[in-house]
């Protein structure tokens, strides 16, 4: 009776943190807009969204950008210094150092897309934690069919995200204490709870004998 009683409580810690782990995962999403075809050399406007609902605080986060396809397209975005940047050359998106994201926002960067090649693309998007050596907090895949010539002007919406909250600009962004749990961290707390579950097990084995 008493073995059962510790194997059930064990489960539910287990499910409890595995729950709380899946919940980090979904604190965050990214989402791309834009309206109508993508064609080949033309300049496709676009929104990326970062959104965070009740999140968990980092304070020094990046979004990567990852780009596979026949080529290498132009993805640009303006920084608070005015100044232009590839983000599919330079695969990031934020300073150096990172930025914040905590609670409940919504980042929107504007880009302009112009694709040299036809065919299909996947446009990768995470946010990276730059404490963690640039630890995946979440991604998202993004497919895109760029046409050699316009076909259509079906509306196409739902894809990812980029940014930061700060209205100045992606390289001005105010620091914020340090709180909360990243995945990581959940990831070793649920390790030393089956470790924890496995030693008192091992213990009950050796009264039993």
């Amino acid at each position: 009776m008493k073995k059962l009683c510790y194997l059930f409580i064990s489960i539910l810690m287990i499910l409890a943190l595995m729950s709380v782990t899946i919940n980090a995962a979904n604190e965050f999403e990214f989402e791309l807009n834009y309206t109508g075809d993508v064609v080949l050399n033309d300049t496709k406007d676009a929104t990326v969204i970062l959104r965070g609902t009740n999140a968990t605080t980092y304070t020094n986060v990046r979004v990567k950008i990852e780009v596979d396809g026949p080529a290498t397209p132009s993805i640009i975005a303006t920084d608070s210094f005015n100044q232009e940047i590839d983000l599919a050359q330079e695969g990031y998106w934020g300073p150096a150092e990172g930025f914040p994201v905590s609670g409940t926002f919504e980042n929107e960067t504007p880009v302009k897309v112009t694709f040299t090649a036809a065919g299909t693309y996947t446009i990768k998007l995470s946010l990276v934690n730059m404490q963690s050596s640039e630890a995946e907090i979440i991604s998202e895949n993004f497919t895109i069919e760029v046409l050699e010539d316009a076909t259509n002007n079906e509306i196409i919406e739902d894809n990812e995200v980029i940014g930061d909250e700060n209205t100045e600009g992606n390289n001005a962004i105010d620091k914020l204490p340090q709180t909360g749990t990243s995945v990581i961290e959940y990831v070793i707390w649920i390790a030393v709870m089956i470790g924890i579950v496995g030693f008192v097990y091992y213990r009950i084995n050796l009264r039993s004998k």
